[in-house]
C-alpha cells in the first residue's frame, strides 16, 4: 500500500480572507475549511471556534502544489 505525500507551502493570511474549500494549518494539522467552520459575529470572524486573537494573529493558509 502506497502513502501519498503532499507538497505544500504555507502563506500567512488574515482570518477574513479564508473561504470555504481553503486548506489551513490549524493546531498542527492540515484542515479543509467548510462553510460551517467559519462564523461571523460582532467580535469578528472565528475559524474552527478560534478567533486568532481577534484577527491579530495570521492564519497559515496551505497552498498545495500537487499530490505525489
Amino acid at each position: 500500500m502506497e502513502t501519498a505525500m503532499t507538497n505544500y507551502k504555507t502563506v500567512e493570511t488574515h482570518i477574513d480572507m479564508i473561504r470555504p474549500a481553503d486548506t489551513v494549518f490549524h493546531n498542527g494539522k492540515l484542515r479543509t475549511v467548510c462553510k460551517t467552520d467559519i462564523k461571523r459575529g460582532f467580535m469578528g470572524a472565528t475559524l474552527f471556534g478560534d478567533s486568532y486573537r481577534l484577527g491579530t494573529v495570521p492564519v497559515q493558509l496551505a497552498r498545495i502544489s500537487r499530490a505525489v
